[in-house]
C-alpha cells in the first residue's frame, strides 16, 4: 500500500467517505475487482457532501459511490490498522488523483462523467423494471426541502404524518423487494439507495417503533 507524493496516510479522506465512480471505473466492476455489494446508490434529492467540502448539498444527479463499513461513510476499504488502502492497486479514479498538495486534478473531476446502478445493470436483468418503478412511483424526497419545511412551527405533525407513510411504503418495498430477489442488505443499497429513514436522520427526524407501529420522532437542530 504505497501513498502518492505528499500524503501522510493520515485516513481523514478514506475515514470522510469513499469516492463517487466515475466512467473510467466502469472496468473495475466488470473485471469484479469491485462488486456491486461494494456500492450504494446516491439518489437525486439527498444531501451529499462533496470531495472536500464541508457542509452537504443537494444532489442533482444520481451517483455511485463505495459504501461505507460499521455504521459510518468511513470506505469500506479503508484499513485502520495500516492506514491504506485494501484495494489500493485498482482504487477508484477519483481516489488515484486525490493529492491533499494539489487538489485541482480530484476538483476537476468532480460532478463530471458520473456512474450509476443503469450502468452496472444488464438491460434483461429482472430488477431493472422493478427499479424504475420504484423510482417513478416513489422517488426519493428532495431532503433539503424537508429540512427547509421543518424550520416552520406550524404544520410539523402533518409533515411527519406524510413522511412516515412515505417512509412504511419505501420500507415495505424493500422488504418485499429483497425476499423476491433474495437480496442483502448490501446489495439493497445498491439497486435502491439509502432507506428514506436513515436520510431523515441528520434533520433530527428519528424512527421510533412502537406497540402501535414505527412512529417518527422530530427533535429540533
Amino acid at each position: 500500500m504505497s501513498s502518492p507524493k505528499g500524503c501522510r496516510r493520515c485516513g481523514s479522506c478514506c475515514q470522510q467517505g469513499g469516492p463517487a465512480l466515475h466512467g473510467g471505473d466502469l472496468a473495475l466492476i466488470r473485471s469484479g475487482q469491485l462488486r456491486l455489494d461494494h456500492l450504494v446508490t446516491v439518489n437525486l434529492g439527498e444531501l451529499a457532501f462533496q470531495p472536500l467540502a464541508t457542509t452537504a448539498t443537494t444532489v442533482a444527479h444520481e451517483f455511485l459511490k463505495l459504501q461505507g463499513k460499521d455504521g459510518t461513510w468511513c470506505c469500506t476499504f479503508y484499513d485502520e490498522s495500516a492506514g491504506g488502502c485494501l484495494r489500493y492497486e485498482h482504487r477508484p479514479l477519483a481516489c488515484g488523483l486525490l493529492d491533499c498538495t494539489d487538489t485541482g486534478p480530484l476538483l476537476d473531476i468532480t460532478g463530471k462523467d458520473l456512474l450509476t446502478r443503469f450502468d452496472c445493470i444488464d438491460h434483461d436483468d429482472p430488477i431493472l423494471a422493478v427499479i424504475l418503478n420504484h423510482q417513478e412511483h416513489n422517488p426519493c424526497r428532495d431532503i433539503q426541502t424537508v429540512s427547509d419545511d421543518f424550520v416552520q412551527i406550524y404544520g410539523r405533525a402533518e409533515l411527519l404524518a406524510g413522511l412516515l407513510e412515505d417512509v412504511n411504503i419505501d420500507l415495505a418495498f424493500r422488504s418485499r423487494t429483497a425476499n423476491t430477489f433474495h437480496l442483502s442488505v448490501a446489495l439493497e443499497l445498491f439497486y435502491f439507495g439509502r432507506p428514506l429513514f436513515q436520510l431523515l436522520l441528520p434533520l433530527g427526524i428519528q424512527p421510533v417503533n412502537t406497540n402501535d407501529g414505527l412512529r417518527l420522532n422530530y427533535q429540533f437542530q
